[in-house]
């Protein structure tokens, strides 16, 4: 019975142009002569086997872990806009759109953006003060 980490290596003589299979276990480089005209082979094993197979099947599960944050945070972008559009169309005398800048610096905050970002969300305005700040 041939274990899993069994390769077999196929290949015609340099010299004479036989057959030559090879099976590989447990060792790793292997000198044969060819049953018909002894010219001597020297192979190493392939490197096609499980080590191959497990890096595909890791850079897969990144790919995929990847992919699946990058749909959050698109999913998270579109409920900040949504948000942010229902602050900026109430009909509340201008508090809306404070609570609206308040409600995007927050989300900024929360999601890594670039300090400057954020702080041009925080400027003050014409009249001295925070767009942040409530005015009475």
């Amino acid at each position: 019975m041939k274990s899993t980490s069994d390769i077999q290596v196929h290949f015609n003589c340099h010299q004479c142009e036989t057959d030559i299979r090879v099976t590989f276990r447990t060792q790793q480089f292997t000198t044969l002569q060819c049953p018909r005209c002894q010219y001597s082979h020297s192979l190493m094993k392939p490197t096609i086997g499980q080590e191959i197979l497990l890096d595909w099947e890791k850079e897969a599960a990144f790919q995929k872990i990847r992919a699946d944050q990058i749909e959050h945070d698109k999913m998270e972008l579109m409920l900040l806009v949504i948000k942010v559009v229902e602050l900026l169309t109430w009909r509340d005398e201008g508090n809306g759109q404070v609570r609206a800048i308040e409600t995007l610096r927050q989300w900024l905050l929360l999601n890594g953006v670039p300090k400057a970002l954020v702080e041009l969300l925080d400027a003050r305005g014409p009249d001295g003060s925070s767009p942040t700040e409530h005015r009475v």
